[in-house]
């Protein structure tokens, strides 16, 4: 929030205040070690521009991976976590998604330690469907935190209360990841969600209850779908049959 970051923090055009932002980070690094967490997220919000001629594109993308670089080398444990954004508050970010994050870290010093936390309503944002990404990052071992909200199209960052906005994209998200056992491996699912705008302050806890029971509801019924029949159904190309199937499992009618 410091005013000195109005222009951004690495990829900002001052050298000074790229100077003070890699010491920010190197500051979090040491509270991160000191509370026994080997991991920190990077959600470079401000790391764009509302002019695209008010940074050079090539620059900043340089400056974001000598960042990387800087705190891999500060210290030789810790492990990054880039939770990408493609845009708000800069109208449009710098390596909005976990694609350009993923291909930003094999050129870094060590991409063993570069993975990313995906957030549902950063892939909407971007026009993407959130268990596509999340599959992406799972298949090049990447996927190291989650956070599940909801989103209602392309608007500001709504982080609404997970499954609210469309059920069947937030049973897609808990299909894939309870398929493959997330979170058997030191991973973890956050609730990035925050209550309506408009909420008395009484009720304002409600979006993080009914994101956990959603999210358990919707658990049960992924549980309760036949991967047979899914097979039988992808073999015989019967996609709409497929489709159907799923969408009675959510409506309770299967």
């Amino acid at each position: 929030m410091d005013p000195v970051f109005a222009d951004g923090g690495f990829t900002a055009n001052d050298p000074k205040v790229r100077e003070q932002a890699l010491a920010r980070s190197k500051r979090a690094v040491d509270i991160a070690r000191a509370l026994g967490t080997e991991r920190i997220v990077i959600w470079p919000a401000r790391e764009g521009t509302y002019c695209r001629e008010a940074k050079d594109a090539k620059l900043a993308v340089e400056h974001f991976l000598e960042y990387i670089n800087a705190l891999l080398e500060y210290d030789k444990e810790i492990k990054i976590l880039g939770e990408m954004k493609p845009n708000e508050p800069m109208d449009s970010c710098f390596a909005p998604t976990a694609g350009h994050f993923l291909a930003l870290a094999e050129s870094t010093i060590d991409p063993r330690r570069v993975g990313v936390l995906l957030e549902s309503a950063h892939a909407v944002l971007a026009n993407l469907e959130p268990s596509d990404e999340m599959g992406f990052a799972l298949a090049l071992g990447k996927l190291w935190g989650i956070h599940l909200n909801d989103q209602n199209n392309l608007k500001f960052d709504q982080d609404k209360t997970f499954g609210s906005v469309n059920p069947r994209r937030a049973f897609s998200q808990i299909y894939l990841l309870d398929k493959y056992n997330y979170g058997q491996n030191g991973e973890y699912v956050g609730l990035d969600v925050k209550a309506m705008r408009t909420q008395d302050y009484e009720n304002s806890l409600k979006h993080l209850i009914y994101s956990k029971e959603n999210f358990l509801m919707l658990l049960e019924k992924v549980r309760s779908v036949d991967e047979a029949k899914l097979e039988e159904l992808r073999a015989n190309r019967d996609y709409e049959e497929l489709d159907f199937y799923l969408t009675k499992i959510l409506l309770g009618c299967d």
